[in-house]
């Protein structure tokens, strides 16, 4: 929680369980956007957490989400249909990374299989796909009748630069960037890596006749900074309104570890990038997670609130503080809230402990939060608007909602000295409530 000088909470966030009677998917490491109210989902598993062992198989093909999903939470409705046969192994993915423009979603890369008939994941993709929302929701809704496949998707290419799965793509002024990642080629064994990219991929659309293709290709590599793959991708807004990115942690170090120094972004406006670790350790919450980003003015420092996932430090509730690992297990599932604030060259931690809320379990890994619209920035469609949040009359209430992720049964998985711990896809919604000293 933020706090007063005097040491009294100045906000803090919380869960609440929304009753739910129409069919969910239960889901995680998925591709998410929002259309006039709908929530669409494309890709990511319904299985629990791969493990670090292989027994049972991890990433097992039918442990993939092969279904386009349409949610509409207010009007207690849910439509869904299997991915076209054509794109089975480009859009049935996990961990693929997204972006969404307006009523464009843009969509690449992810963890798959080489041949739809092999039974384990096995290749990581290298289409990508500009997807028109307000098609994709009539064709959905339509049960796969209309409109065209080729209004749905209006571009579809190929290009190894996007065979990417586990990093986060943004797209700022026209230029396409992917930040980090893995190429993952082969069946996951306990261990195992891909070939980090170690870089920031940066790339242009550009029609010629009929044919769409990736343009103006550059690699900014850092294999010190950049070896980071399942971060947080933050936006920061510049006082001239553009937008710049912050790599919130990621994993892993050579020790297997998370990273928890930031990175800083410039010049995505001009894509003309520059690159610059800093120095401040996040103690909290490394592994992609939900995330709220909040805003006052441009220029102005920016604060994120970061909800579960795994992470470096825990609660300990003999101590009443933060503590490494859980009991020795390094980078356990977290059940914390954490709020990190900075003003584009520097980071501040706020870790939000007893007696405000915990998280009511082990969960937010490679989940979603989705902001109520009324509080969107309106020129930051990602960001939440500070100013408006002060505006409400009560001292309580609902930002958003938090959809989907990994949920554990403890903060560890697997066969552990507490006997077999489990972990599934989160099928629970939740509505997020701020609390704020109106004060």
């Amino acid at each position: 929680q933020l706090m007063h000088s005097e040491g009294e909470n100045l906000l803090s966030i919380s869960l609440s369980p929304v009753e739910v009677d129409f069919p969910l998917p239960a889901l995680h490491s998925f591709a998410s956007a929002v259309y006039q109210g709908l929530w669409v989902f494309i890709g990511g598993e319904v299985a629990g957490f791969h493990g670090t062992v292989s027994n049972p198989p991890p990433f097992l093909q039918t442990g993939v989400n092969d279904r386009i999903w349409v949610i509409d939470l207010h009007g207690c409705k849910s439509w869904s249909l299997p991915v076209p046969v054509a794109y089975r192994h480009a859009l049935a993915v996990t961990n693929a990374q997204s972006y969404q423009v307006g009523d464009t979603l843009y969509f690449c890369g992810g963890f798959t299989v080489s041949d739809v008939n092999d039974p384990l994941l096995n290749a990581t993709s290298k289409f990508f796909f500009q997807i028109d929302l307000a098609n994709l929701v009539e064709y959905v809704q339509s049960g796969g009748t209309s409109p065209e496949l080729e209004m749905v998707f209006p571009i579809i290419l190929e290009d190894s630069l996007v065979q990417v799965t586990g990093g986060e793509l943004m797209v700022v002024n026209n230029h396409f960037y992917l930040v980090g990642g893995q190429l993952f080629t082969g069946v996951y064994s306990a261990g195992s890596s891909g070939s980090y990219t170690n870089a920031v991929r940066s790339f242009e659309l550009q029609h010629q006749g009929s044919t769409w293709s990736l343009v103006n290709k550059n690699t900014y590599s850092d294999s010190v900074n950049l070896h980071r793959r399942d971060f947080n991708l933050v936006p920061y807004i510049n006082d001239d309104g553009s937008m710049d990115a912050v790599v919130l942690g990621g994993v892993f170090t050579p020790e297997d570890l998370s990273y928890n120094n930031p990175v800083y972004i410039h010049g995505l406006s001009s894509g003309q990038i520059t690159i610059k670790p800093g120095i401040a350790q996040q103690e909290c919450n490394q592994y992609s997670s939900a995330l709220a980003s909040f805003m006052v003015a441009p220029g102005l420092p920016m604060f994120y609130v970061l909800i579960g996932g795994l992470t470096y430090k825990t609660y300990s509730a003999s101590s009443g503080g933060l503590v490494i690992g859980d009991h020795g297990i390094p980078m356990p599932f977290s059940n914390l809230i954490n709020f990190v604030v900075t003003d584009g060259a520097d980071l501040l931690e706020y870790v939000q402990l007893p007696p405000e809320p915990l998280l009511p379990g082990y969960l937010g890994s490679n989940a979603a939060f989705i902001p109520l619209p009324e509080f969107i920035a309106g020129d930051y469609p990602a960001v939440l608007d500070l100013n408006r949040l002060l505006k409400t009359v009560s001292q309580t209430f609902c930002i958003g909602h938090l959809f989907g992720g990994i949920r554990s049964n403890g903060p560890n998985s697997g066969t552990t000295p507490a006997g077999h711990i489990c972990t599934y896809p989160n099928p629970d919604v939740y509505a997020v409530y701020m609390s704020l000293d109106m004060s």
